[in-house]
């Protein structure tokens, strides 16, 4: 305003800025709509019929190791930490001996790369990761992320969508070992 006369050009200007804000949270709801859809309802099956990639055979542990359900014995396979698990039941990818069902995943989380764990104590699962299980999982403490090992390894909670790389056992002896890695699909 010079003089009293209103400008014309500095009020079409602040007519065009107010709306910078209301398309700032447009877009910002639909990215977050998209990237919660994504995450919620997005994550991927573990294949029921895994490639696996060979490396160099490591010894894992004696199947004496796995003497109940949820036994674990960690290792490195090819400078990759993994964990290898006895579980209830059979799964797709994993080796059967008589009663004794293994199965193996890199401890790589499929979202960051953070180290996965073994979580035993299901009310901690609930609690610290926001899931319901009655089961043993395998979580990530930085961004949260629940993995299934009864399910082949597939993410079931948090920011991570595809499954955890199964490792390739097989017994020799009364060894098992580790003798490669799954091949992303």
């Amino acid at each position: 305003m010079s003089n009293g006369v209103p400008d014309p050009g500095r009020r079409q200007l602040l007519t065009w800025l107010w709306r910078l804000p209301v398309v700032a949270a447009v877009a910002g709801a639909g990215y977050a709509l998209f990237e919660g859809r994504r995450v919620l309802l997005g994550k991927l099956p573990a294949v029921q019929a895994p490639r696996f990639a060979a490396r160099e055979p490591v010894t894992v542990a004696p199947i004496g190791e796995f003497a109940q359900p949820w036994d674990a014995v960690t290792f490195e396979l090819a400078g990759q930490p993994a964990l290898a698990l006895r579980l209830p039941e059979a799964v797709a990818g994993g080796l059967s001996v008589g009663s004794v069902h293994l199965a193996a995943f890199s401890r790589t989380c499929t979202h960051q790369g953070c180290t996965v764990s073994l979580n035993r104590d299901i009310e901690a699962i609930a609690f610290a990761f926001n899931y319901r299980t009655d089961t043993p999982e395998l979580v990530c403490p930085c961004h949260l992320s629940v993995f299934s090992p009864s399910d082949g390894g597939r993410a079931v909670s948090g920011p991570a969508v595809q499954p955890l790389p199964r490792v390739e056992l097989e017994l020799e002896a009364e060894d098992v070992l580790a003798v490669g890695i799954e091949e992303a699909v």
